[in-house]
């Protein structure tokens, strides 16, 4: 880094952060802070795998002890990733480039630790899951004197929407090719208010799972025969009730499969179609309902 500044020329650093995905045991961490931290940090709580879930799901018969030493690792990952980010934004500081950097924090997944029993993301049910917990991604967006501080934005943003975004923030909005799914949000990073767009809904993808989303309502549809979910998300956030089975939302279900079948129409990559795939929600060693399966490394 020290290298760009006699550069006249704008730079792009990409942090990559193998953190906080497992394994989380102690070789994978620094020593100091193995024993600083993951030593001494205390749950009240350890939630227990107690709800109705789909086939298989990763703390299914994992201890007590088991579950606490998955929550201490990694909560000691993310330890392990803010001190090395802290890194970054002090060299920023001292090179007086903070105020003329523009930093943005996210994943590309959530993660379940003990949310609906889960202790994992989409895969770690058997068919794959698309709860919040598994599909929502962290987001801080940083450049002190034009993105607001201390601002939680309710904005309803996806992935596919940061490309046009950051080809508009650098003059390059010409070259984003049509036909995209993304929309920029480009005023965000600028700390002007994002107007209307003409998609308050977002979509997501796995394997034969697919979800549409809006601020009050999410459908799951799972391909080629169920099990499907509903879930009004204002009256239920935390998505433990499924309507779809329940009288007087046919109408609602209708509108938002076709929907669903619309969007995924115009953007869908046929050789990459997750409904026509032979998708068997394998992870990297077995199904998340078979012995074996990779996330069960994270109790060991």
């Amino acid at each position: 880094m020290d290298g760009e500044i006699d550069s006249d020329n704008p730079f792009c650093l990409h942090v990559h952060y193998t953190a906080p995905h497992s394994p989380w045991g102690r070789k994978h961490h620094p020593p100091e802070l193995w024993e600083d931290y993951y030593n001494n940090c205390p749950f009240n709580s350890v939630p227990p795998h107690d709800e109705p879930l789909p086939k298989g799901f990763w703390a299914r018969g994992i201890s007590e002890d088991g579950r606490r030493r998955a929550l201490s690792g990694y909560f000691t990952a993310i330890t392990a990733m803010d001190h090395g980010i802290g890194r970054i934004l002090d060299w920023l500081e001292e090179k007086s480039l903070r105020e003329n950097t523009l930093i943005i924090f996210m994943s590309d997944n959530g993660m379940n630790m003990g949310h609906h029993g889960l202790y994992g993301k989409g895969n770690a049910t058997w068919p794959q899951n698309m709860f919040d917990t598994s599909v929502k991604i962290p987001c801080i967006i940083s450049r002190p004197g034009f993105v607001p501080q201390n601002h939680i934005d309710t904005n309803l943003l996806s992935q596919y929407d940061w490309f046009p975004t950051l080809m508009e923030y650098i003059g390059l909005e010409d070259q984003v090719p049509q036909g995209l799914p993304g929309r920029s949000f480009s005023p965000l990073l600028e700390g002007k208010i994002l107007g209307e767009r003409e998609s308050i809904v977002v979509f997501d993808e796995y394997g034969p799972v697919r979800m549409i989303r809006s601020r009050e309502w999410k459908l799951v549809w799972r391909y080629p025969g169920g099990p499907h979910e509903l879930y009004s998300l204002i009256e239920d956030p935390n998505e433990k009730n499924n309507l779809f089975n329940s009288p007087g939302y046919a109408d609602k279900i209708k509108t938002m499969r076709r929907d669903l079948e619309e969007w995924y129409s115009r953007y869908v990559d046929p050789r990459l179609d997750g409904t026509k795939l032979p998708v068997t929600g394998r992870g990297q060693k077995a199904r998340a309902d078979e012995e074996g399966a990779f996330a069960y490394r994270f109790f060991e």
